[in-house]
C-alpha cells in the first residue's frame, strides 16, 4: 500500500512538472514574442520616416546637394539604426516573421545606401549604363524588402488572431512598390535626376566677400585707402560659401605688411564649418600700427578641393592713421 502511493506520487509530480514547464515555456515564448513585436514597431516607426523622405527626395523637386545629402544621411542612419535593432536583438523569438523582417530590414539598408551612392555618381558624371545597372539593383532590393515587409504584416496579423497576441502599431511602408519592375523604375529616376541636375550638381565655391575695419574707417581716400582712427585696429573678415554643400575646415590666410614690405602681422586660421550658401565672420586680433604709415591687409582663403572659382578667394585692403600734425 505505502509502495503504490510512493508510485502514485511520483506519478503526480511528474505531471505537475510536466504542465509546469509547458506553462513556463509558454510563459517564456509569450515574453521572447512580445520583446520581438516591441521592436518591430520601433523598426517600423523608423522606416515609415525613411521611406516618407525618400519619396520627397526621388521627385527631386526645388532639391539642392545639401539638402539631399544631409537628407539621405539622416535616411541610412534610421535604415542602419533599424537593422542593429535585430542584429543585437534582446529576444531570442525564431519564428517566420522574424525571419521576414530581417529580409526587409537588411534589403532596405543595401538598396538605400546603395541608391545614394548611385544618384550622385549620376549626377556628377555621365550617365553610363553601369550607373543605371546601379540604380536599377538599388530598387530591386528595396522592392524585395516592400514585399518581405507585406509578408511579415500578413503572418503577424495571422498570429495574432490564431493566438489573440496584442500587436503594437504597425505601419504601412512602401518604397518603391511591391510589382515595381525595377528598370522601368530607374529610368523614371534617371530622367527626374538628370532633368533636376542643376540644383544636385556639386560646386563648392568659397570666397571672401568683404571685410570691415573695427573701429569703422572714418574716409576712404581718392585711391581707395580706408583712413582709421589713431586707435588699435581689428578687422571683420566675412568668408562666404557660395556652393550647395557644407564645407569644413575652412583655411585662412592673414598677412599685413607696411608700406616698406615688411611683414608685421601673420596668421593662419580656419573656420570649422560654413553651409551651404552661407557666411561666417571672423574677427582679427586688435593691431597697433604707425601713424602716417599705409598699410595692406592680405587676406586669403585656400583653395579647396574641386573649387569652382578660386577669383574671388583673395582680398586685400589698404589703410591707414593720418600723421600727427
Amino acid at each position: 500500500m505505502n509502495f503504490l502511493r510512493y508510485i502514485l506520487v511520483i506519478l503526480i509530480s511528474i505531471i505537475i512538472g510536466f504542465f509546469s514547464y509547458e506553462i513556463y515555456e509558454n510563459y517564456k515564448e509569450s515574453e521572447e514574442l512580445n520583446i520581438f513585436l516591441e521592436e518591430a514597431s520601433i523598426i517600423s516607426s523608423l522606416h515609415k520616416e525613411s521611406s516618407r523622405d525618400y519619396a520627397r527626395l526621388i521627385n527631386f523637386d526645388e532639391l539642392n546637394r545639401d539638402d539631399f545629402e544631409s537628407t539621405f544621411i539622416e535616411i541610412i542612419r534610421k535604415a542602419q539604426e533599424a537593422n542593429n535593432i535585430l542584429l543585437n536583438s534582446e529576444s531570442s523569438y525564431l519564428g517566420s516573421e522574424r525571419e521576414l523582417l530581417e529580409i526587409a530590414t537588411s534589403s532596405w539598408l543595401k538598396g538605400l545606401e546603395t541608391f545614394q551612392v548611385s544618384i550622385l555618381n549620376l549626377v556628377d558624371q555621365e550617365l553610363t549604363q553601369l550607373i543605371e545597372e546601379s540604380i536599377a539593383g538599388s530598387i530591386s532590393n528595396l522592392s524585395v524588402g516592400d514585399k518581405a515587409y507585406s509578408n511579415f504584416l500578413s503572418e503577424i496579423q495571422i498570429k495574432s488572431a490564431d493566438e489573440n497576441v496584442f500587436l503594437p502599431v504597425f505601419s504601412e511602408i512602401e518604397y518603391t512598390g511591391i510589382e515595381s519592375n525595377a528598370y522601368e523604375f530607374a529610368e523614371v529616376i534617371v530622367d527626374r535626376a538628370t532633368k533636376n541636375k542643376s540644383g544636385l550638381f556639386l560646386r563648392r565655391d568659397i570666397s571672401v566677400s568683404g571685410v570691415e575695419f573695427v573701429p569703422e574707417s572714418i574716409a576712404i581716400t581718392e585711391d581707395g585707402h580706408r583712413v582709421l582712427l589713431d586707435q588699435d585696429i581689428s578687422l571683420q573678415i566675412v568668408i562666404a560659401n557660395e556652393g550647395n554643400i557644407e564645407e569644413t575646415e575652412v583655411l585662412i590666410l592673414i598677412l599685413v605688411t607696411n608700406e616698406t614690405g615688411d611683414t608685421i602681422f601673420e596668421k593662419r586660421t580656419k573656420i570649422n564649418t560654413i553651409g551651404p550658401f552661407q557666411s561666417k565672420s571672423y574677427y582679427l586680433e586688435p593691431l597697433e600700427i604707425e601713424k602716417g604709415n599705409l598699410h595692406e591687409w592680405f587676406i586669403l582663403v585656400e583653395e579647396i578641393e574641386n573649387e569652382d572659382d578660386v577669383r574671388d578667394n583673395i582680398y586685400t585692403v589698404k589703410a591707414f592713421i593720418p600723421p600727427e600734425d
